[in-house]
């Protein structure tokens, strides 16, 4: 078996990491706000769906900036009735919490 051949595998390797690298680096530089913000969102609709029934709106959620070690945005949804959904974020889109909000509550 000839010499170089020995170094193939190792060339395969380097190519599918290289390629992975690059792959995930893109993903993380084109997370923007307005898509975490747009997402988390959609997700309060389910939720609120879920959990309380229908009448939440895209327009219940703004975002503020994560005050917590490792949280980018913090998602809050308040509904008209209720307590508030919270959702933060890290800077790569994911989710690291998801809570209620019980004294985000509207006075009565």
């Amino acid at each position: 078996m000839p010499r170089w051949l020995w170094y193939v595998p190792i060339g395969i390797l380097i190519v599918v990491v290289a390629y992975n690298g690059a792959k995930l680096g893109l993903m993380r530089a084109n997370v923007t706000e307005s898509a975490v913000i747009d997402h988390y969102a959609g997700e309060y609709l389910k939720d609120h769906a879920r959990l309380i029934g229908e009448g939440a709106s895209l327009t219940d959620c703004l975002a503020i900036p994560g005050y917590e070690p490792g949280v980018w945005i913090e998602v809050r949804c308040t509904p008209p009735e209720g307590s508030a959904f919270l959702y933060g974020v890290r800077r790569d889109g994911a989710l690291i919490y998801a809570a209620r909000d019980e004294a985000a509550k509207p006075e009565t």
